[in-house]
């Protein structure tokens, strides 16, 4: 019989960096994926994604619609409890073998809560990153002690868990879900992105641009927006900007981002960028700007310059294609004309690491839930001190 795997996605990062353990636990001939899809997905200011995730062939299992149109704290909370009650509904009637937990979000609590109630196995993937101040960071260590296995997309990140606690053997480092998929995407050409994006043509240098608001400080995030967008004006780059996500602060930052498309031809902005497409404006940008996860994990497999703008992704283990800037147009500004013309710094980037694997991680992911027996071992979580 096969095991069904549950899982639960609710926006286009990460999806993206899941899609291939999707693929390969759909795929495979001892598993049945049972596809939960919520928040942002479903929203049309974030582009109704959910029609990308039809578009990939995924049969989806249920649909909770959870997000509130507010850009306070409290309606990201009101949310996650709005989700959670329909949650254990689902997986009550499905009752899965294993829960496949995504990275730090709301829907990784609420689906670990379920998992830990009803008595049903948890993987976490994304476990054991650290990203100082935002409150994805402490979700994410909350989930992994709720957890069963452990998948991690890099080294650091399996050491830092087994020093917290965690036996070694649920452990492992299955890499970054995110270079599947670029690794397996199809290059495509300068003439033939532009009219995919609807835009006349792309020309070089151009810098690709994604910002989120910071849980921390999400009343400045217009403001910081503001900083990032006045420095992409003053160096005449063309930008491609992508909507952030849907934490508070967001429609402060989608008004700056849609004031600043509308008064300048250079910028140009999408509620969503199709993922084959985001990876091959990627493949061609002189750098990405904000302060996205991305820069951070998926950037080095690239060899592409990064300027991380504030402290979203501060403390957090990265490669030395990554450079951090304050929400100061001036100081973007300057570190972005060395990352074009400074020769040492050039070379920092071409010859920077990639810790976070080589772009199998689905397969890993997929196989690890299908072989891991499930008996008392397991399900008995203990701490080694």
């Amino acid at each position: 019989m096969k095991r069904k795997i549950c899982v639960v996605v609710t926006a286009r990062p990460s999806y993206a960096r899941i899609k291939t353990a999707l693929q390969a636990i759909r795929d495979h001939p001892d598993l049945e994926l049972q596809l939960i899809v919520t928040g942002a997905h479903l929203s049309p200011l974030h582009g109704e994604t959910v029609r990308d995730i039809e578009a990939d062939g995924f049969p989806i299992a249920a649909r909770i619609d959870n997000l509130l149109y507010s850009d306070r704290d409290a309606a990201r909370l009101k949310g996650a409890a709005s989700q959670l009650q329909v949650l254990a509904h689902v997986v009550d009637e499905m009752r899965p073998d294993w829960l496949l937990v995504p990275t730090d979000r709301e829907e990784a609590i609420t689906l670990a809560l379920c998992g830990a109630y009803l008595g049903i196995p948890m993987a976490h993937y994304g476990a054991g990153d650290r990203v100082v101040g935002n409150v994805d960071d402490m979700m994410r260590h909350a989930v992994s002690r709720l957890a069963h296995l452990l998948f991690t997309s890099h080294e650091e990140a399996r050491q830092r868990l087994i020093k917290g606690g965690e036996e070694e053997w649920r452990v492992h480092n299955v890499g970054l879900g995110g270079l599947d998929r670029i690794r397996e995407t199809p290059e495509m050409t300068a003439s033939e992105l532009a009219p995919a994006l609807s835009v006349k043509q792309i020309e070089k240098p151009y810098v690709v641009v994604v910002q989120h608001p910071l849980s921390s400080e999400w009343t400045k995030a217009g403001a910081q927006m503001r900083e990032t967008l006045e420095a992409v004006v003053e160096l005449g780059f063309t930008a491609f900007i992508t909507y952030p996500n849907s934490d508070p602060g967001s429609n402060q930052i989608i008004e700056v981002i849609e004031e600043f498309a509308s008064s300048h031809e250079s910028i140009h902005a999408f509620k969503n960028i199709p993922d084959p497409l985001f990876i091959n404006l990627l493949r061609g940008a002189a750098l990405l700007l904000g302060n996205s996860s991305l820069g951070l994990m998926e950037a080095p497999f690239l060899h592409l310059p990064v300027i991380n703008v504030g402290r979203r992704q501060s403390a957090r283990f990265h490669a030395e294609n990554v450079f951090f800037i304050d929400h100061d147009k001036d100081a973007i500004v300057k570190q972005a004309r060395l990352i074009l013309e400074d020769p040492a710094t050039q070379a920092r980037v071409r010859n920077c690491s990639n810790p976070f694997g080589e772009g199998r991680t689905g397969e890993r992911i997929a196989q690890l839930l299908a072989e891991t027996e499930i008996d008392r071992r397991l399900l008995d979580k203990d701490l080694t001190y």
